[in-house]
């Protein structure tokens, strides 16, 4: 397995996409899971750290994500679809711990199993991932880790210390001065591979999954759905690469993602997961929210591969 190292700030600009609505109207009928009240003590806390990107130009840097990589963005042309992960994604959010925050739920014809968020309220899911999930659950789980990354400020903070590390920018003024920001940053991270290498040696993007995993984890929680379907999810992947990899081959990639990935090896996520379950009254195994909506969805996306 060949590892390429590719500074945050590029992975974030080369895979953002952006969905548009479908012409025909199409209204789904949808009922949210009975929220918990529960206390959820030990949920991790946003915050304030070292970040230019605060207020207006939180919006300016998610604006120049979108805008570096226009010209290749291609919509999923389905309303139906949009409306509902919409809906799904606005219900976790009003449980999250910025429940006051406007966010903005988008779906990309993407066949990557992907979702991501630049900040600014906007959540990004790719159609291969809607694909690759089996409930709504699991909707719910990779929607709230998304909503964490955004509520804890991840990529700002990261682009803040990158920032100071190759160019030293120390603040941004205006969206022209954050786009400008954003491709010294790209042209000094391709000049100096040895920097890439020391941030994820350093460990901090792994660090920030692992926050967005457990904020996520009590977040679905509140929301009502079964946070076992993080971790469900993590390992039904983990099965799959294993299958393909082989199992020497699979275990020598997680042996590199602790060391050198942007993000946890498998393993660790859901063993951190397990742990949370400890403080909270989990649901049975088997608990999940079953909806039409959720159906519906899964029968359009196996309609458009015929």
């Amino acid at each position: 397995m060949t590892v390429k190292l590719v500074p945050v700030v590029l992975v974030l600009l080369t895979t953002l996409a952006i969905a548009s609505s479908q012409n025909v109207a199409v209204t789904s009928s949808w009922t949210p899971p009975p929220s918990r009240k529960s206390k959820t003590t030990f949920a991790p806390k946003p915050f304030a750290g070292n970040n230019i990107f605060k207020g207006e130009a939180e919006v300016w840097l998610a604006d120049t994500a979108v805008k570096l990589k226009g010209g290749i963005l291609k919509p999923l042309d389905d309303q139906f679809i949009a409306e509902y992960v919409t809906k799904v994604g606005s219900h976790v959010a009003a449980h999250s711990v910025k429940p006051t925050k406007k966010y903005e739920f988008i779906v990309t014809a993407g066949w990557r199993v992907d979702a991501m968020t630049a900040g600014g309220g906007r959540v990004y899911i790719t159609k291969g991932m809607l694909e690759e999930i089996e409930s709504e659950d699991e909707l719910a789980g990779v929607l709230a880790h998304e909503i964490a990354h955004d509520a804890f400020a991840h990529t700002g903070k990261t682009l803040t210390r990158q920032m100071f590390w190759l160019t030293g920018t120390r603040k941004v003024k205006s969206a022209a001065e954050v786009e400008e920001a954003i491709k010294k940053l790209i042209k000094e991270a391709e000049k100096k591979p040895l920097a890439n290498l020391t941030e994820a040696l350093l460990g901090f993007s792994r660090f920030d999954e692992l926050e967005a995993d457990r904020a996520g984890f009590y977040n679905v929680y509140k929301a009502g759905y079964n946070p076992r379907a993080i971790s469900s999810f993590y390992k039904r992947r983990a099965k799959q690469d294993k299958e393909i990899m082989g199992p020497g081959a699979y275990v020598a990639a997680e042996l590199l993602f602790l060391l050198i990935s942007t993000h946890p090896p498998t393993e660790q996520r859901t063993l951190a997961l397990s742990w949370e379950s400890n403080f909270v009254k989990m649901p049975s195994k088997a608990s999940r929210h079953d909806t039409a909506s959720f159906t519906e969805m899964k029968s359009r996306l196996a309609a458009a591969k015929e």
